[in-house]
Formats: C-alpha cells, structure tokens, sequence
C-alpha cells in the first residue's frame, strides 16, 4: 500500500467522533479520550517520531483502546493505516486532522464534565427539597405530640389512636386486635 495515497478522512473522524460520544459509561469513555487525546498530542508535538506514529494492536491498552466505539474510526479518520498487527501514521499524512481531533475530543469531555456537574448538582438539589420535607415533617409530628401531651392533662381526655377502644379500658392484646385468629 503506498502511503501517499492515505490521506485523512474527515467524515470517518465525525463519525468516529459521534460513537465515542455515545459511549455510555464515563470511564470507558474518559480512559479512551486522555488515552487518544495523548496519542494524537505527541504525533503533533513530535511528528517525525516513528515512536509515536506506531500503535502495535497487540499491546494489552492498544487493544482494549480499539474495543471503544469509534476509536478505530477516529484513528482511521485522522489518516492511520493497518499495517501488519499495528495501526501506522504515515509521515506524509497531513496534522491538520489530528489537531481538530484532538480539539472535538476536548470539547466532548468538557461537555460531557458539564453534564455530570450538571446531574450532580440536580441531585444535590432534590436531596435538599427532600431533606427539608422531611424537617417539615418532623416538625408537624413534634408540634401534634406537644399539642397530645397537653392535651392528656385534660378532664375527659382519651386516646385518639385507630381502633383503640377509649385508651384506659385496653386491658389485654386482644383489645387492640392482637392476637386474634382469622382462621386456621
């Protein structure tokens, strides 16, 4: 294959691009962004290094790098060509797609980072409605059990609790409905 007839291909970087995107855990997605985003970075600081332009498939995070969703494209999409058991950059290959690739990639973890903070916070915000429905609650029950209290000092008090039949006459389980069988 001559390299000169490899040149990047802008839609499969989109594309490619587009699936990482869509890669639903945070943690595959972040490890294969910093991943490619300091793959691409180095070939841009040192383009002439064969070091850099080099990923061997059989290296263990190579390969589980090309197991995300559109790696591959993203790579294939910047000009990378399959060259044996590694994926190569040849020197000809122009760096104007790696920079824009390295670019998309920012911003998808930087919208990706805003979303989470954005979760996080809706989060925190229903916890502290619910924390303060629960206070309210709270102190809905304390105001009715100070106001039973004083109540019970009252001439002619009795309980008001269900099925209790007038608080002072309960004198065994079966009062309140313990202990009696429904049928066998």
């Amino acid at each position: 294959m001559a390299t000169a007839d490899v040149k990047p291909n802008p839609v499969k970087l989109r594309v490619g691009l587009d699936l990482l995107g869509e890669v639903e855990t945070a943690g595959e997605f972040d490890l294969a962004a910093s991943t490619l985003t300091k793959i691409l970075s180095n070939i841009a600081q040192s383009p002439e290094a064969d070091k850099f332009r080099r990923l061997r498939m059989g290296n263990a995070k190579i390969s589980a790098l090309l197991a995300t969703r559109g790696v591959r494209a993203i790579l294939t999409g910047v000009g990378f060509v399959q060259e044996g058991d590694a994926l190569f950059l040849p020197l000809d290959a122009p760096l104007d797609s790696l920079q824009q690739a390295v670019e998309s990639l920012a911003a998808q973890q930087a919208a990706r980072l805003d979303q989470a903070q954005a979760q996080n916070a809706a989060l925190q915000a229903q916890r502290k409605a619910d924390a303060e429905k629960e206070n309210e609650e709270r102190k809905r029950m304390k105001l009715q059990i100070s106001d039973d209290a004083a109540a019970r000092g009252e001439p002619g008090w009795t309980a008001k609790a269900a099925g209790v039949k007038g608080g002072k006459a309960i004198t065994s389980c079966s009062d309140i409905g313990i202990g009696n069988s429904g049928g066998g």
